[in-house]
């Protein structure tokens, strides 16, 4: 059954693969977008996994018959109305009870451990408030997320959300709040900003690359761009063009290397970031951006802009 194939491959597989493995092993979808071969997921699941029936019925035994009958003629075979239901009832209760494996990694908990406190978290959340207030949009784009607490600022103000976040037991705790509250306007979507899913498919057309698909009216990028500019070597020229493609709205927030996080990047590698500061970060943006408003956030040197894109 070709339905049954299929989801076994798109969707049955990933969520094996993170069971069993780790949590970014679904990311092989980007290798394989029609579906994880199950030959492959055979071989990347341990021995230990036969041993459950489902994950023996569904990917041992279906990856040996497909393998088995690759160059036979497809036969019509009658399956029964109450096997038929006993399979999809038996897949629906395996799927169901299939958690994610999860490793703590270093952005669990980072609005509420890992950051400078509660009063810079409500201090910037005053001033992203304030900001998205004197301007009007129907989309927003968060990228680097984290766990969503911007985009759930927003939920009741936006017509649909995009958040984006290379972590995904951040992404996987927002859609979790999303399904507990019912929140159907967020889409939340783990992707690697600097180094994001190309074109691919016929003559690269068939699917859009990552950056062409990112768009909203407003673009949040919150405690972002040290991250490019320093782990990811992003000149902040760079970051300044690639945002400006993405809507008409920018808050963006900018981090100094006094900046205890910042410090933190630097330890174990040689700064070569001479440029990296305020003012080049301004007359960067101020090629691609009007900046409408600038604000201090909290008692910290981190600041908070509110941009439009020129034209």
């Amino acid at each position: 059954w070709i339905a049954y194939h299929q989801f076994c491959e798109c969707f049955l597989s990933p969520l094996l693969l993170m069971h069993y493995g780790h949590r970014d092993l679904g990311k092989l979808f980007m290798v394989y977008p029609d579906g994880i071969p199950l030959e492959i997921v055979k071989n990347l699941l341990p021995a230990t996994s036969k041993f459950n029936l489902h994950v023996y019925m569904h990917i041992w035994m279906q990856a040996k018959a497909a393998k088995k009958n690759a160059n036979k003629k497809e036969e019509n075979v009658f399956f029964a109305k109450d096997k038929f239901q006993t399979l999809l009832k038996g897949l629906l209760e395996f799927v169901s009870g299939l958690d994610l494996k999860k490793d703590k990694s270093t952005w669990d908990d980072y609005y509420t451990q890992t950051i400078l406190g509660d009063h810079y978290l409500d201090s910037k959340r005053v001033l992203v408030a304030d900001f998205y207030k004197k301007i009007s949009f129907k989309s927003v784009l968060d990228i680097g997320c984290n766990d969503g607490y911007f985009s759930m600022l927003l939920k009741d103000v936006a017509t649909n959300i995009t958040a984006v976040d290379f972590d995904s037991n951040c992404i996987n705790e927002l859609y979790k709040n999303c399904r507990k509250n019912n929140v159907r306007n967020i889409v939340p979507i783990v992707a690697t900003l600097n180094t994001p899913t190309p074109s691919i498919g016929w003559n690269n057309n068939e699917r859009s690359s990552l950056t062409e698909r990112l768009k909203g009216d407003l673009t949040l990028a919150l405690a972002l761009v040290h991250h490019l500019a320093i782990s990811a070597n992003v000149p902040v020229s760079n970051i300044a063009s690639w945002l400006q493609a993405m809507g008409t709205y920018l808050i963006i927030e900018f981090v100094s290397k006094e900046d205890e996080k910042v410090k933190e990047l630097l330890l174990n590698r040689e700064d070569i970031f001479k440029d990296y500061n305020l003012q080049h970060f301004k007359d960067c943006f101020s090629l691609y951006y009007n900046v409408l408003l600038e604000q201090k956030v909290g008692n910290t040197d981190r600041r908070l802009f509110l941009m439009q894109k020129k034209g």
